[in-house]
């Protein structure tokens, strides 16, 4: 069950009480739960252990009853036969803290929406809107953006020098400090006094040489962020990929044995793990790897502030399913993402890697260079997580003698904005600032994508132009409501209601207080805002003469008449050509985008009116024709013009071994449409 899409469902007058409706389509999913009830004894509600499955139990329970004395909660972290037992030996009851915490965080959601939105479809277009925990993510994009647009580099030298021993050994070093101030080269009259006097075969006097053993300990176990910031380093996979693929770990992988789920539940913000899994765990180090291996005492990870620790670190459920020994039951994805969870686990109480460092310092009127040299005598830990380090020679030297400078190269470089966030760092920068919770970093970065706020560029979040104009406009306007410290400190409230400290419409009311003075001065400026942010171009309307000026529609800028709607003129702002010419009248076709995709259009519209569909690269795998791309909710449709062929999945290069026919590619395997349907239809 949901707030209604179509009105606000929060009586605001009335202690913000919500009304919750079922959600369109899931009415046959509730009637299979009461028929399956309906002559039950006991009745067990198992919904994902966290705020919104604790609000699905409570949703469940007001179908069935609220009084239903059979109705019991069961709470799985983790879905293995022994678990489940004993959850079900162990019901609890529905979480009534939980369930308000959700229903606080969804008024105050809808609350944002609901109001906010309407302005930007005042001011720029309809269809857009604005996100209480989106709208401060999509701050954080446009500042980042901004301070880019206005850095100004200044330049800086690297210095890197090779220095000999008198016994002949040589060793590379950096310029370290200057004067004793720890920096580099900053300016060209610097430089030039440098190279001045630092010549080739000057005598470097060593007047520091240490050798140490640094030992590296393991991280802890990944909680929700670290996971989905490690597998978008690592594979460039969105943190809504992640999620889906760790969801069906967590539920459940067919093995030998049976269905089983191999990981934790993968939703938490704890590093905390249980004695149990602890002991196991270092029973498994010491049989595989050696008692060397096994840190000497049970590593124990603080948590953060703050931490919801009712969930534990995610982890594999049974520590002897190795990644390698169970991989012909997973996808290649679910294999990656499984093997990163497995060996964090691993590591973490494994032994720490241990180094030689050596470290001299060489100093020559004022400049003094740094050697090092390290190389790992223990792996320890990084024997499973292969990050071992390895850099750099020092020769055995002594405080006092001299080495020869040998050669001096000098790269100049210069200062550099912060870099643009990807999605690993976005989440990280959010989980710092207490921004939104392990529910909901993937849906927060997933959000921005689907509004066209943001665009993925070479791994990098760049804020697009409409994000830009959102960002103009909400966010000064509602500078307290959007703002970093703010937002994360909503987050805090909510935690209060959890823990009982706090009820869910006091939390609310707090909020809505300064957010309806801040709506209402907007209201009352919306055209205002509205006039100061249209665009003026140097170009008049070919009907009645007055300045075009840029608008925003369903699809984009467009060029339209400052008259409207008196005159009513529009022209497209970019236009992006197709390879085709229009077969009635041979003008250039266009790319245009519609309610079902981009389609063809005849550059000479209005006078002449020739669409037709975008055409796939490749033939119809069936009957060689035409493949046409078409839109939908589910995306894109491949269409055959030809014959009955419609798939999710695109044609792609090949033949079928069997019958000869072309190949769609079906997520990441290449198939065979014809032979797929033939083996259904003898199924049926």
């Amino acid at each position: 069950m949901d707030l209604p899409k179509s009105k606000l469902g929060v009586d605001i007058e009335n202690n913000f009480l919500p009304t919750y409706i079922k959600i369109k389509g899931k009415a046959p999913i509730i009637k299979e739960i009461r028929q399956a009830c309906k002559d039950a004894k006991e009745i067990y509600i198992a919904s994902d252990p966290d705020r919104e499955g604790e609000a699905i139990a409570y949703h469940i329970a007001e179908i069935l009853g609220n009084d239903d004395h059979r109705v019991k909660r069961a709470l799985f972290l983790e879905i293995t036969p022994e678990f489940v037992k004993r959850a079900l030996q162990i019901p609890t009851e529905i979480n009534a803290n939980l369930v308000n915490a959700h229903k606080a965080r969804r008024v105050l959601d809808r609350i944002v929406g609901y109001f906010t939105s309407p302005i930007l479809w005042k001011i720029i277009k309809g269809g857009l809107s604005a996100g209480r925990v989106q709208s401060v993510a999509l701050r954080l994009i446009c500042e980042r953006e901004k301070e880019i647009g206005d850095f100004k580099p200044t330049p800086y030298w690297n210095t890197q020098a090779v220095f000999a021993t008198d016994q002949g050994a040589k060793f590379n070093g950096s310029l370290w400090r200057i004067d004793g101030a720890y920096r580099k080269i900053a300016t060209a009259e610097e430089l030039s006094r440098i190279q001045g006097f630092l010549k080739l075969e000057s005598k470097f006097t060593v007047t520091s040489y240490k050798v140490t053993n640094p030992e590296r300990v393991p991280p802890p176990p990944f909680i929700t962020s670290s996971l989905q910031q490690e597998a978008s380093k690592r594979f460039s996979y969105p943190p809504g990929k992640t999620m889906h693929i760790a969801q069906g770990l967590y539920e459940g992988v067919k093995l030998p044995e049976g269905r089983i789920g191999i990981i934790t539940y993968m939703r938490t913000d704890s590093i905390r793990v249980n004695t149990k899994a602890v002991e196991e765990l270092r029973g498994f180090i010491n049989g595989k790897y050696g008692k060397e291996y096994v840190n000497k005492e049970i590593r124990v990870f603080k948590d953060r502030k703050n931490v919801q620790a009712g969930h534990e670190a995610i982890r594999p459920t049974r520590v002897n399913l190795e990644p390698d020994a169970i991989k012909e039951y997973l996808t290649p994805e679910e294999q990656k993402i499984y093997k990163i969870i497995y060996d964090r686990f691993i590591a973490s109480q494994m032994a720490p890697a241990k180094y030689c460092l050596k470290e001299a310092v060489l100093e020559f009127m004022g400049l003094e260079f740094k050697a090092d040299e390290m190389k790992p005598v223990f792996l320890g830990y990084q024997l499973v997580s292969g990050e071992t380090t390895e850099r750099g020679f020092v020769p055995d030297l002594k405080v006092g003698e001299t080495a020869l400078l040998l050669e001096v190269n000098f790269e100049e470089k210069q200062t550099e904005p912060l870099p643009r966030y990807t999605e690993a760092s976005l989440i990280k920068k959010l989980e710092e600032n207490g921004i939104g919770r392990p529910s909901t970093y993937a849906h927060i970065v997933q959000t921005l994508y689907e509004r066209k706020y943001v665009n993925r560029e070479n791994g990098k979040i760049i804020p697009s132009e409409l994000g830009n104009e959102v960002f103009k406009i909400i966010i000064p306007r509602f500078a307290n409501i959007f703002e970093v410290s703010f937002t994360a400190k909503m987050e805090e409230e909510l935690d209060l209601i959890e823990e009982g400290k706090k009820t869910w419409q006091e939390v609310v009311g707090e909020f809505y207080a300064p957010f309806k003075v801040s709506l209402t001065k907007v209201q009352n400026e919306t055209e205002v805002i509205k006039e100061s942010m249209i665009q003026k171009v140097e170009k008049n309307c070919p009907k009645c003469q007055r300045p075009l000026v840029i608008r925003w529609g369903r699809y984009g800028k467009f060029l339209a008449c400052s008259g409207f709607p008196e005159c009513k003129y529009s022209e497209n702002l970019e236009v992006e050509k197709g390879d085709k010419k229009c077969p009635k009248c041979n003008r250039d076709m266009i790319i245009r985008h519609g309610k079902f995709g981009e389609f063809l259009a005849c550059s000479g519209y209005p006078e002449c009116r020739y669409t037709e569909n975008m055409s796939h690269d490749l033939p119809c795998p069936v009957c060689g024709g035409t493949v046409i791309i078409l839109k939908s909710r589910r995306g894109k449709i491949y269409r055959c013009k030809a014959c009955d062929f419609s798939s999710f999945y695109p044609p792609v290069e090949g033949k079928c071994p069997d019958c000869g026919k072309g190949l769609i590619q079906k997520k990441n395997k290449k198939v065979c449409p014809v032979c797929e349907k033939n083996r259904k239809n003898e199924n049926h």
